[in-house]
This record gives C-alpha cells, structure tokens and sequence, in this order.
C-alpha cells in the first residue's frame, strides 16, 4: 500500500480527535517505510536510476533485511502489547494516562505492517525476521496490474481520499490541512511518474 494511505488510515482508526494521538498514529503509519525513502534518496543522490534502484538493489540481502526489520511483527506487536500491559499497570496505580499514545503509535505501524504483508507479492517483506526468513506471497499487489493492481489502486485511492477527507473535517489546522490536499494529490501524482519511469 502507498505510503500516505497508511498514514492517514492510522490517523483516522487510531488517532480520534485529539490532534498528539493523531500524530503519533501518523508516524506510526509511516515509519516502516522510513528506511526505504532513506536508501532512494541516497542512491538517487548517487544518479542511480530507478529502473536500477528497484530492478536490481531492492532485490539485495541487505535491503531486504531493512525492510524485514522496519516491516515487522515481532517488533511491532511487542511494542504494542508492552504499551497496553504498562498502560494498564498504569491506571491501575491511580496515574495519569500517557501510555494511549504508544499504543496509537504501536497500533499504527502493526496496522502498516499488517497490510503490507496482504498486499504485497514477490516485493513482498520477511515480516518474521530474524526467526524467519520467509515471505508471504499475497495473490493480491497494490500495484502489478497481473494481480489486481488495477482494481486495488482504484480501491485504495477511494479509500485514502474518503481518509482526507474525514481527517480535514475532524481538525481545523491549516497547515494540516495542506497536507491532507498534498496527499490526495499523490494518488495521481505517483500512478502516472511510475508510469512514465516504467512504461
């Protein structure tokens, strides 16, 4: 699944209304992916092409090892039953509760984690790794148009603006909002630069 769509899907399910909840669900939605952006942008910086960025180098152990890290459930689901079980120990004692905001953001990269791993194909993550080294082949992609890519796009850019736009009526923030329109804006921007990159 596209980036924006995981952050605003965890903004939205795990956020509520209360705009530090949303942030930390946001960054929870995006930080899997964190890596990847890291590794693109330095080898772009290099002028490596594209066709050889994910053609070639994505395939690489070392790459691969990346993604099964930040893509990962051991990580992620500890992270998240850790916070509920000290959030409850928490309330438990009488304290104040500041524990809600590492379960929206665990919540959120689990979610992320979780989609990707139904979505994805042969690019698909060892979401299991170090124990495994195993990839779930989903028979659905977000993008190869030989797998539902078609049908799943349509799907997930009506899912990921139907996101703005309750995200754009539930805070007022101008700023915010801005980038609720940059990220619709994305869902047109991306098909049709991978298009042209990849023919």
């Amino acid at each position: 699944m596209n980036t924006q769509t995981h952050i605003l899907m965890s903004a939205v399910l795990f956020g509520g209304r209360i705009p530090k909840r949303a942030w930390a669900a946001a960054l929870g939605g995006v930080l899997p992916d964190i890596p990847m952006f890291v590794i693109v942008g330095a080898l772009k910086l290099y002028g490596i092409h594209d066709m050889i960025i994910f053609g070639i180098l994505y395939w690489q152990p070392w790459w691969q090892i990346i993604n099964g890290i930040s893509h990962n459930f051991w990580a992620w689901g500890g992270l998240l039953i850790a916070s509920v079980l000290l959030r409850e120990r928490r309330l438990s004692a009488g304290a104040i509760d500041g524990w809600s905001i590492v379960i929206a953001f665990a919540a959120s990269g689990l979610l992320h984690v979780f989609v990707d791993f139904l979505c994805h194909r042969e690019d698909a993550h060892m979401s299991f790794w170090p124990v495994s080294y195993w990839k779930f082949i989903s028979p659905v992609s977000y993008w190869d148009r030989q797998h539902y890519g078609d049908v799943f796009s349509i799907f997930e850019t009506a899912l990921g603006l139907a996101l703005a736009i309750t995200l754009f009526l539930r805070f007022r923030h101008g700023l915010l909002r801005i980038g609720l329109a940059v990220s619709a804006l994305l869902y047109v921007a991306m098909p049709l630069y991978w298009s042209l990159t990849f023919g």
